[in-house]
């Protein structure tokens, strides 16, 4: 039996394998850009494997070389490893010769993805020594010629094979029969057929690597067939409803008994049971996600004696059965549990799931609902994991930190508890191991130095933005530390972040950034008594040197609003009759307003009767002594400014002599209508002394404007005359 650090190691290698057959080796350091053919990109570029060395990276898209000659790498290339691009773009025929251009070079990683190439010569790659890894995949190759092309594939040092997105729905038992001496053999074929090719996989006996996901598989019938090489499986993306079955029934031996990494997820299976791969005793990472499981037995993963990661996240809300000791493994390390929306108050979900898992170091619940309220429940579901160095519970409703994490799980260097509804940090201070912490979106205000002071020296990640903080003085030591530590909060490599840490003040809607505020620890030494003495009289300071120079300013106003109050504030009661209601006060341009818009609800609806100089002035008497009569017998005056009013010599006059009645008879005469925006070049000072004492109507446009406008004309002109309704609509 192999030891657990043997199979990390080589687990290791499969995971660097799949990254070289997808080109997803990243560079250590800035490729630096190289000379060559004008329709390419080339760089050269450090690449970290096992050692550090330099490869030749040349990328050409959407050439079409029907006729065009192949773009050659740059000269030093012959030298060096070369990464060769040739994607998207048109390719329809390799002939034995077509790369033959390309064998004074090393290279060492081929595309030729998506060029529409239907066909390729026997020898087509036979010239290229130093091949390890070929990408034919979204072309239209008959599996005919693509079986003999094969060929020439073998007599390369080739390790990695990618074939997705060809159509090959008949592949023959034969198939892949030029290819069956290749050493470590890495096949990527997705996206192809219905159907699996087992007898023709099987010719592939060193194949150690076999990516088959997407293409639409419902089952497998492995019958006697067995994979002895096989250590990484990949079966995501197809349409199995029930589990396959990688052993033998007679013998609950193997079909893959190197099996390593075993991915089965996003398909749509509801029921998974252990004899199906009990049997997998190699098997070290177990890839469940995106399946709809119903339930999940006792020791559903027991019998696995070397597995190491299990992640069984995304099943929807279909899970509604969770025994005891689900996970019960005592080789387990990882567990990823997240996303399943599991209630874990239902009666059919045990707290106990992860009973027996004494090794476990790594445990995900991101986005589950773990609504516990008592500290026994969580010393239930997580009290007995005590090797536990990586906690995330993300999103799962919890309303404070339980007590089990910082007593009991002291091993733990990395706490995930972000977007929940936790206030408090107080238990923090227990965990002294505590490296990583990520409390983002939860609901603190405030930050206690103590919680922080036995791991605030081991941190080396802390993220806490997205919290309601409040602008005091019991986080400027936060404030003080996220300025001198930018690193551990990340600013340095996002400063964006900064953005996300901000504070309120009670009673003040807008927030800060908690970096801007202006705080030291003079002013919050202060006590309350010295900065309340200090504030009153800078106030009152600023008070009576801003109150005087107003009234110095104003002092002609004042004393007119002085005398407006005077006469505002009588409160004798008005026995007079009066012939009209109100008075009407406006421009000509405006008439069309009044009498459409106005007349209608005054008169028509609230039963007064309005003095409307179009209308009710005496003919052949002054206009003068006709606008005095008009403001003098009634018992309201109302004046709809506008700018056309403004602007009215006429409208002036009269505004003059209602202005004098009022100064004589009282301010509560005048209702003053704004039936516009009143341009300042046209404001007389008459005018605005009237809007400066006087409180206006503004008319609206909009349907609830115009009806809180009449409420409150109707409210102002509420007392009627003794001859109301003698009179309506008559002009």
């Amino acid at each position: 039996m192999k030891t657990l650090k043997q199979l990390q190691i080589a687990a290791v290698v499969v995971v660097l394998m799949w990254m070289r057959a997808t080109s997803t080796f990243l560079p250590s350091r800035n490729p630096k850009k190289l000379d060559c053919d004008s329709r390419c990109i080339c760089y050269k570029t450090w690449i970290k494997f096992r050692h550090s060395y330099e490869q030749i990276v040349m990328r050409c898209t959407h050439l079409n070389l029907t006729e065009d000659l192949l773009p050659l790498p740059p000269k030093l290339s012959s030298n060096m490893s070369t990464r060769l691009y040739l994607e998207n773009g048109t390719i329809p025929y390799l002939s034995n010769t077509s790369l033959s251009v390309y064998s004074p070079y090393r290279i060492v990683i081929l595309s030729l993805k998506n060029n529409t190439i239907e066909y390729v010569a026997k020898d087509t790659f036979g010239n290229l020594m130093h091949l390890k890894t070929l990408d034919l995949s979204e072309n239209i190759i008959h599996e005919g010629i693509l079986k003999e092309a094969f060929y020439g594939i073998a007599l390369t040092p080739l390790k990695t094979l990618n074939i997705s997105s060809m159509n090959l729905q008949n592949v023959s038992d034969d198939f892949f029969k030029n290819l069956k001496r290749i050493v470590n053999f890495n096949l990527i074929f997705r996206d192809n057929t219905h159907m699996f090719p087992m007898t023709a996989l099987m010719r592939l006996n060193h194949m150690i690597s076999l990516d088959f996901g997407r293409n639409n598989l419902t089952l497998i019938h492995l019958y006697n067939a067995s994979f002895t090489s096989l250590r990484y499986l990949n079966l995501d993306n197809n349409h199995f409803y029930d589990f396959p079955d990688f052993c033998f029934k007679e013998s609950n031996s193997s079909r893959f008994p190197n099996l390593e990494t075993l991915k089965i997820q996003w398909n749509e299976m509801r029921y998974i049971h252990r004899f199906h791969y009990n049997c997998l005793t190699s098997l070290t990472r177990f890839y469940l996600n995106g399946n709809l499981f119903q339930e999940l037995r006792s020791n559903q993963f027991s019998m696995l004696p070397n597995i190491v990661k299990i992640t069984l996240s995304y099943v929807g809300c279909a899970m509604c059965i969770i025994e005891r000791a689900v996970f019960n493994n005592s080789a387990l390390k990882q567990i990823y549990f997240r996303n399943n929306h599991i209630w874990f108050r239902n009666a059919g979900i045990t707290l106990r799931v992860f009973e027996g898992c004494s090794s476990l170091e790594l445990l995900n619940l991101n986005y589950n609902i773990v609504q516990i309220t008592r500290e026994d429940g969580f010393n239930t579901l997580l009290g007995h994991l005590t090797q536990l160095k990586t906690l995330i519970m993300g999103g799962n409703s919890l309303r404070f930190i339980p007590r089990v994490i910082t007593e009991r799980l002291t091993n733990i260097e990395s706490l995930s508890l972000y977007s929940n509804d936790i206030k408090d940090l107080t238990p923090l201070k227990n965990m002294t191991n505590l490296k990583k912490l990520f409390m983002g979106s939860n609901q603190i205000t405030t930050l206690d130095e103590s919680s922080f002071q036995h791991f605030r020296r081991n941190l080396i990640t802390i993220n806490l933005s997205n919290n309601p903080f409040s602008c005091t003085c019991k986080i400027l030591w936060f404030i003080e530390w996220m300025r001198k530590e930018t690193n551990i909060f990340g600013f340095k490599t996002n400063p964006n972040l900064t953005s996300f840490y901000m504070c309120s003040r009670p009673g003040d809607p807008i927030r800060h950034r908690l970096l801007d505020l202006e705080m030291s620890e003079i002013t919050c030494l202060l006590g309350m008594d010295v900065k309340i003495t200090t504030l009153t009289l800078s106030i009152l300071l600023i008070v009576f040197l801003v109150t005087g120079a107003v009234m110095y300013r104003y002092r002609w106003h004042i004393r007119y609003f002085i005398y407006m109050v005077r006469y505002s504030q009588r409160q004798e009661v008005d026995t007079r009759e009066y012939e009209y209601d109100a008075f009407l006060a406006y421009s000509a341009p405006d008439r069309h307003w009044v009498i459409k818009t106005l007349l209608p609800v005054l008169e028509g609806q609230e039963d007064l009767k309005l003095c409307v100089h179009d209308r009710d002035f005496e003919v052949g008497k002054l206009i003068v002594d006709n606008i005095v009569d008009a403001i003098e017998g009634s018992r309201k005056i109302v004046i709809v400014l506008s700018n056309e009013f403004a602007q009215s010599e006429w409208c002036q006059f009269e505004l003059n002599l209602i202005q004098r009645h009022v100064l004589e008879n009282g301010q509560r005469l005048l209702v003053v209508v704004m039936l516009e925006e009143i341009d300042t070049r046209h404001v007389t000072k008459a005018m605005r002394a009237m809007l400066q004492t006087t409180t206006y109507l503004m008319w609206g446009e909009e349907e609830y404007a115009r009806k809180a406008f009449f409420n409150r004309l109707r409210m102002l002109l509420r007392k009627a005359t003794k001859h109301g309704g003698e009179r309506r609509l008559s002009v």
